[in-house]
């Protein structure tokens, strides 16, 4: 595997980013047609009707959560940007990778994002290791801050964007 520099790991990131949208899309006009399906059925084939309510929840949790990872990857993309132009590194990007890091495992085993973020993070790892190594790291205050604030995106863009109540 070929080591991967900061303007790669952007474009990477870009990648995810425009996946993740098209994703998203796509599971939200697969909650609007579900919604369409349980209404109908209501009435005649109640069980029907609760079994699409069912899949509309996990539904949105998948689209909650691929926008909560959006969220952080776009705080990383700026961040990355930012540090092309000022050069520090590990204090700057370290808790969002963090913060991504553990939002990924909510992914599960994701066939389409798991290797896209799990590939940006491995090529990050060594760059934020060798560089700055004496700074202490605040990880948990740091990290807590950009995972509300990644949630409160996502829940604002899943009602303006998606309609989809949180």
């Amino acid at each position: 595997m070929k080591k991967k520099g900061l303007p790669e790991i952007l474009g990477d990131i870009r990648l995810t980013i425009y996946r993740i949208d098209a994703f998203a899309s796509r599971i939200s006009n697969r909650i609007k047609t579900l919604e369409d399906l349980s209404l109908y059925n209501i009435g005649r084939f109640n069980y029907l009707s609760k079994e699409y309510y069912k899949e509309i929840e996990i539904n949105k949790n998948i689209l909650s959560n691929l926008l909560k990872i959006k969220t952080l990857l776009e705080i990383l993309e700026i961040r990355l940007e930012t540090l092309i132009l000022i050069g520090s590194l590990t204090q700057y990007i370290y808790p969002v990778v963090k913060a991504l890091e553990d939002i990924r495992g909510s992914l599960g085993n994701s066939i389409e994002f798991g290797p896209l973020i799990d590939d940006i993070l491995a090529n990050l790892y060594p760059i934020i290791i060798t560089s700055e190594p004496q700074v202490v790291i605040k990880e948990n205050e740091d990290e807590r801050k950009i995972l509300e604030e990644a949630e409160k995106i996502a829940s604002e863009e899943l009602k303006e964007k998606y309609k989809v109540p949180a």
